[in-house]
């Protein structure tokens, strides 16, 4: 079914829209949540701007885009790097940005009993310090505009603990009050924030990490008895970004299969 065309004339931006992990079966690009998500995005009518550490990813995306697009080279790491790819959108909607995407993360695998500080401070430069430098240099055009909409795509990890690393779920959480932050500071000047929760997702990312097999261990802790896909996280945020939310803001939406509302929490999958 194709997708509605709820981001007509609108310009988005997606942080971390490239991909680097190994493809599905039968899949010619690999398909990482923001990837999926700029893709759904240009379906939907945007104008997509996509970020990526490697300028080539982001140019695979915005060649498979349903539109126009722009590709940017950013390293989320560099606070330099983080604000000018936001001028770099700004510029290419010739002074207009509508949406943003802050998809880009570091998973990790670190405890508190051997938790580095090397790791710590790269997962919260990325995880967090990143986001937050990314919504701050978008808000002048959208304070101007009176309007904008930021989707953050967190993890379950930010709500629950997996007790499989320490820097991921602390940064994960602060993630989520950067989102609540900017939905309330600024909800009386029409800019809403919201945030994408997200657990077992079948993404490129994950495949890389965690084995790129089809992933039945990782579905079996799932309700739903499957891992979720990209395109299914990228429903979520191109609905939250769209009028259709137009009443939703900061808010945390959980795609994760049912995961999070069951009892007992099933066993980690090692």
């Amino acid at each position: 079914m194709a997708a509605a065309r709820r981001l007509e004339g609108r310009i988005a931006y997606v942080l971390g829209g490239g991909s680097d992990g190994p493809a599905r079966p039968g899949e010619a690009l690999p398909m990482g949540n923001g990837r999926a998500i700029a893709l759904r995005l240009a379906a939907e009518g945007a104008t997509v701007v996509v970020g990526d550490k490697v300028l080539a990813r982001a140019e695979a995306t915005v060649a498979h885009l349903d539109g126009p697009g722009l590709a940017v080279e950013v390293d989320a790491a560099d606070p330099a790097s983080c604000r000018a790819a936001v001028t770099a959108a700004i510029e290419h909607g010739a002074g207009r940005l509508d949406v943003v995407v802050c998809n880009v993360g570091l998973s990790g695998r670190e405890p508190l009993k051997v938790q580095s500080l090397e790791d710590w401070d790269l997962a919260s430069d990325v995880n967090v310090r990143s986001h937050w430098l990314t919504a701050q240099a978008a808000l002048g055009p959208m304070l101007a505009q009176r309007s904008g909409a930021f989707a953050f795509v967190g993890s379950t990890a930010g709500v629950y603990s997996s007790r499989r690393s320490l820097s991921y779920e602390a940064t994960k959480a602060a993630q989520l009050a950067v989102m609540r932050h900017v939905a309330v500071r600024y909800a009386d000047r029409g800019i809403r924030s919201n945030a994408v929760v997200l657990g077992n997702i079948d993404s490129a990312l994950v495949r890389r990490e965690f084995g790129d097999a089809p992933g039945a261990a990782r579905a079996a802790v799932v309700p739903m008895g499957r891992e979720g896909r990209p395109e299914e996280a990228a429903g979520a945020v191109a609905f939250l970004v769209s009028d259709d939310a137009g009443y939703v803001t900061g808010q945390s939406l959980l795609v994760d299969g049912g995961v999070s509302a069951a009892w007992p929490v099933p066993p980690v999958v090692s």
